[in-house]
């Protein structure tokens, strides 16, 4: 149902609060004219907005109320910081317990808030982005009906030309090239596209102009290349070299230099040129050719509600590119919008974004919430705990007149001091310790906006969040009492209290399952180190080339080294470079993964041949056999697969071999079909070489001593063979490290809450526990009193905890990895270990003290 929009609540009791009575009638009422008009000409947020402001203006000395009405109030306040201090100053131990507790939960809690805030603003800096589309058409591959982001080279000058609606398109394409700018030559990414580019999207130029691209001859840099090749110095009329291949070069002015792109971004840019050098690059490449493809074609419409009316009418540019590609049909083409661009990317193959990383908002998200339950139970603990001991303020402030609202008013307020105290030192933690550490931890740039309205709506709510709910029980527990039984000492309460057994033992799980999760990722990391590739990459370089006399050199080379035991060659090359192809089979097409390579590939990478033979030396009698892995096999069907043939670009293969399957990427990736096929000696890119034994470093410098030698102008491309997957094994290992510090956090939170319990228990026995030392009690004896009402609990809460850990990191691994490690109890029992011995030491602790204490001194005590 519909209504008037409701004007927001917490600055209108801001106003109600400082406003004089007799003005505020008049007042508000002109405020809640202003917001109603403002509804209706800028719309509800921007009222709400606009609607603070005029609150925060009308805060004037002529619109305060008289400080004798104030007096009252502030007479309050000030008497509950009096009695928040004295408090903290009897219990700091409990104090700091609670404040620190919730200080590590908050500054946790401020990664997620800045994982999910960047995710949610990737790309929305741009200025027309409700209006900037990306061209998408979906394809049936294999019976699944697939979503991609590339599209044909002419349609962007098609939609253009054919459609009014069309503000600007245009094509984008990129392309691995050589840099030079003097001696500092680097491998690099250049965007080709249209000048259109810097007209649709938000990208401000430092220096230059944005109709730079109209000159084919020039070339627009982001700041980070522009202090890459030139310093600080502004590099507009200097000269760098693209290098596009052996045979093709051109010298490009710099004419623009982008300003710092904003952190939260997907589409980028390092270098851009005119589309139109394409043609240098490639001077087969046809422009109006609907069987080539583009990374992306985008357009900008004069309002978003154009689109649909474009897309209803796409149905011939589909039947035109089916009529000359018929190989890889198009179902349909459709539109996705640049705001929603981001989030929808990961469900878009050859997307020019990336795609939102929801499961680490998921992952982030819940283990912010775990800890931070822990720690408002553990306050929660503590307060009704410490409470026995103000039984007798408690008594005294209700005798003097206060009545249980008053009582339930001032530990709320003292709860929410506390709150505040500890969001400020979360807030300071977090952001100058916890947040870097991340960002440093995964190469990430998360960032607190301090001026966004949305982190202070965040840091509000959660003071909100913490200081009800860890305070609203403790302070009606406590107001319910009355005065005749606290000074009868009638009233005990703490030791046996069931809610607070409760929140331990939800405590003790939710650490269970902290641990358990850092003790799971870390032994999933263990096993991922250790799982094999499907071939052997020990002792293996390999070397990129441009092309067959750069190949022929190095091959030449190489093989007069006493240290390289074997050599192939190959167009792409496991772990760096494949091509996807169509297989045409009777009944439908499937795409996979083909690399073209030399013979003797297979045996000097060791991948294992299950069935059929591999390739002969002499490759011309296997120039149309190609060789597959089972997975592809496994995914056709096939019972017998040796001869079945298959064509790929008109070209029937005859399949003569299988071979076990491996990784091509690393194991956050599913394994590919994968075909593999002879390559022409003109067509190697890649030399594969087996070394000796201990002689890799030896080699790799002697590699690239040649290389110099050979191809002086242009960067060495190359490597060790078992570096490829070095990246993802870092990552693996940041992520334990993050796992394993959230998994001490909640051990310390655990810890801490029963240390603050068993403290305030054993204080609170004192002359019991002075008594029977006094009558010859064990030091054993007192351990068991002190530890049997805690013993059961841990008992219960280990029997939860165990079960719910497993499941949950199941889950976690199922979710998060491809190929995990098999699930087993082992880490849960770590888990468990890990926890009880915390546990049984912070018991000691308190065994201990009780132990030493001289029994006089706790007969003495009042």
């Amino acid at each position: 149902m519909g209504g008037r929009p409701r004007i927001p609540r917490l600055p209108q009791y801001f106003f109600r609060w400082y406003c004089r009575r007799e003005l505020y009638e008049e007042l508000h009422g002109d405020l809640e004219e202003f917001f109603y008009e403002r509804v209706e000409e800028k719309g509800l947020r921007r009222a709400q907005w606009m609607y603070w402001l005029d609150v925060i203006k009308c805060c004037q000395p002529y619109a305060w109320k008289d400080l004798e009405s104030q007096n009252s109030e502030i007479i309050m306040l000030k008497n509950y910081l009096k009695t928040t201090y004295r408090s903290m100053r009897k219990r700091p131990l409990t104090s700091a317990i609670n404040i620190l507790g919730l200080s590590f939960a908050i500054a946790i809690c401020l990664v997620p808030y800045a994982f999910v805030d960047q995710d949610l603003s990737i790309d929305q800096f741009h200025e027309n982005k409700d209006n900037i589309f990306l061209a998408t058409y979906h394809a049936d591959r294999d019976g699944d009906v697939r979503y991609y982001g590339n599209s044909p080279t002419p349609l962007a000058e098609a939609l253009a030309a054919d459609y009014a609606q069309v503000v600007e398109a245009c094509r984008v394409q990129d392309r691995q090239v050589v840099m030079k700018n003097g001696d500092r030559v680097f491998h690099e990414e250049v965007r080709y596209v249209d000048p259109s580019f810097l007209k649709m999207m938000t990208f401000p130029l430092k220096w230059g102009q944005p109709s730079a691209l109209q000159d084919v001859n020039s070339i627009i840099l982001s700041e980070d290349m522009a202090v890459k090749y030139f310093g600080e110095t502004n590099p507009i009329g200097s000269n760098v070299t693209v290098i596009f291949d052996s045979n093709n070069t051109k010298t490009f002015a710099v004419a623009g230099v982008a300003n710092e792109l904003p952190k939260a971004h997907a589409i980028s840019f390092d270098f851009l040129i005119n589309f139109e050098n394409y043609k240098i690059s490639d001077p087969a490449y046809d422009l109006n050719d609907w069987t080539g493809l583009v990374d992306a074609t985008l357009v900008q419409v004069k309002s978003p509600e154009d689109i649909s009316v474009i897309s209803e009418s796409m149905e011939k540019y589909r039947i035109l590119q089916n009529s000359v590609v018929e190989e890889r049909p198009i179902a349909e083409f459709s539109f996705e919008q640049l705001t929603t661009l981001h989030e929808r990317s990961r469900y878009i193959n050859n997307d020019i974004s990336f795609g939102s990383r929801e499961e680490g908002w998921v992952i982030l998200s819940v283990l912010g919430l775990f800890i931070l339950i822990l720690a408002c139970f553990n306050y929660v603990n503590i307060a009704i705990v410490s409470a026995s001991t103000r039984l007798k303020e408690i008594a005294t402030r209700k005798v003097m007149g206060a009545n249980r609202r008053g009582v339930i008013t001032q530990f709320l307020a003292e709860n929410m001091i506390l709150t505040l105290m500890a969001l400020v030192i979360g807030v300071l933690l977090g952001s100058q310790v916890v947040l870097p550490w991340f960002n440093e931890l995964f190469s990430e740039n998360l960032e607190l906006r301090l001026l966004d309205p949305q982190l202070w709506l965040f840091f509000i709510s959660m003071a909100l969040f913490t200081g009800l709910v860890a305070g609203l029980y403790p302070a009606l527990y406590i107001a319910r009492f009355d005065v005749i039984g606290i000074f009868r000492g009638s009233v005990k309460f703490g030791r046996k209290n069931k809610l607070t057994k409760v929140l331990l033992c939800v405590q003790l799980v939710l650490a269970c399952i902290t641990i358990a999760n850092a003790v799971y990722i870390t032994q999933n990391n263990a096993f991922q180190l250790s799982r094999p590739w499907g071939y052997d990459p020990t002792n293996v370089l390999y070397v990129g080339v441009n092309d067959q006399p750069a190949y022929d050199q190095m091959r030449f080379a190489v093989a007069q080294n006493p240290n390289v035991l074997q050599v192939a060659g190959s167009s792409q090359h496991l772990g760096t470079d494949s091509k996807t192809v169509m297989l045409h089979l009777p009944d439908r097409q499937y795409e996979v993964s083909e690399i073209a390579v030399e013979a003797n590939y297979f045996e000097l990478l060791g991948i294992q041949l299950t069935e059929g033979r591999l390739f002969q030396e002499n490759y011309e009698s296997d120039d149309q056999k190609v060789v597959v892995n089972q997975l592809l096999v496994n995914r056709l069907e096939i019972e017998d697969p040796i001869g079945r043939t298959f064509k790929v670009d008109d070209i029937r293969y005859e399949v003569v071999g299988v071979v076990s399957d491996f990784h091509f990427d690393d194991f956050d990736s599913n394994m590919v079909p994968t075909v593999f096929k002879v390559a022409e000696p003109e067509d190697y890119r890649y030399l594969a070489l087996k070394v000796r034994e201990g002689t890799t470093h030896e080699t790799h410098d002697f590699l690239q001593a040649q290389w110099l030698a050979i191809a002086p102008e242009l960067p060495f491309r190359g490597g060790f063979q078992e570096d490829v997957f070095d990246g993802y094994y870092e990552y693996m290992a940041s992520g334990s490290k993050f796992m394993r510090a959230v998994g001490f956090i909640g051990i310390l939170l655990a810890g801490l809450g029963l240390y603050g319990l068993v403290t305030l228990n054993v204080s609170g026995r004192v002359k019991e526990f002075s008594i029977r030392k006094v009558l010859g009690a064990r030091v054993s004896s007192v351990a068991a009193q002190i530890s049997k009402q805690y013993a059961w609990l841990c008992v219960v809460s280990l029997i939860i905890g165990l079960p719910l850990s497993y499941y949950w990191c199941s889950l976690l691994l199922e979710t998060f990895f491809v190929y995990h490690m098999p699930m087993n109890l082992s880490g849960a029992f770590i888990a468990m270990f890990i926890l009880v011995s915390v546990l049984v030491g912070v018991l000691a602790i308190q065994v201990r003290k009780v132990a030493k204490s001289n029994p006089v001194n706790g007969l003495r005590a009042e």
